[in-house]
């Protein structure tokens, strides 16, 4: 067989594969149209089957996709992180709720950083002019697009809180960072794409929001995602159903705090001094 030189990384090797990369050796049959139409056809149904194969567990087996990956069972499935990213994708370009994007007015009355939010407002207003109504309204089209992508700050740090509840059963970072991926891929899906879904199509259907109030909507997501722990750590983490329970309230709570006081509180700080 003839000696090839790979011409990505100057590698001498036989074959159609580099053996150091991993760069393929194209020729003219590569560049003909059928070859286009045929890795087309390939790369829609590769992704078909394990996109909807990630879907379908994360849905219906929390943990399943965490455990074979981190297993090393990886062929079937979607890449967690590139099908979280997928999801805000979606939610970025079919923001059916606001979700975690609040109203400027929502952040000048905070508990925690509400001082300072409306002192921040006040001067932004004198530096541009803009009166309440016009920097609210700037203000929410600025963190339509910062509050999805700071969305990403909340593996890290949910996996960092998973690992101190978990390492005696997974003691690898690696593996909560995997399983908070799925836990925030359920929660995008649950929270701001399935479930807004349902909503607006009994509206369409009735008339009227079934649930008008937004403590109950949210107390529906997060009874969800509590349901989606408890069965995920009993799955993944093989924890008991009493330490699953306390894992998924520690979880959970830990996020929403997070998300209320620190993604919040950075969301505002980002937007506000953008315009």
């Amino acid at each position: 067989m003839q000696e090839q030189v790979c011409k990505n990384c100057g590698n001498h090797f036989t074959g159609k594969f580099c053996n150091n990369c991993g760069e393929k050796v194209y020729s003219d049959k590569d560049k003909v149209v059928s070859h286009l139409v045929e890795e087309g056809f390939h790369f829609i149904t590769h992704f078909e089957g394990t996109f909807f194969t990630s879907l379908k567990n994360i849905l219906f087996r929390p943990g399943k996709l965490s455990q074979d990956f981190c297993n090393g069972i990886r062929k079937r499935y979607f890449k967690p992180l590139s099908f979280f990213l997928m999801l805000v994708i979606l939610y970025l370009l079919f923001p059916l709720f606001e979700g975690l994007n609040m109203r400027l007015q929502y952040y000048t009355v905070n508990d925690f950083y509400g001082k300072y939010a409306l002192q921040k407002t006040q001067e932004v207003m004198q530096k541009t002019g803009m009166t309440w109504d016009q920097l609210s309204e700037a203000f929410h089209h600025k963190g339509e697009k910062i509050s999805k992508f700071l969305l990403f700050t909340i593996i890290p740090f949910m996996a960092a809180v998973s690992w101190l509840l978990g390492f005696k059963k997974r003691r690898f970072y690696y593996d909560h960072f995997i399983f908070s991926t799925e836990a925030g891929s359920f929660f995008i899906m649950a929270g701001f794409l399935i479930f807004p879904m349902i909503l607006l199509l009994l509206r369409a259907i009735t008339g009227t929001f079934l649930l008008d109030k937004e403590i109950y909507v949210g107390l529906l997501i997060l009874a969800a995602m509590f349901s989606f722990l408890i069965i995920g750590t009993i799955r993944f983490f093989k924890f008991s159903v009493w330490y699953s329970i306390l894992y998924s309230v520690i979880y959970l709570g830990t996020m929403m705090l997070f998300l209320n006081y620190i993604y919040k509180f950075v969301l505002f700080f980002i937007a506000i001094n953008q315009l």
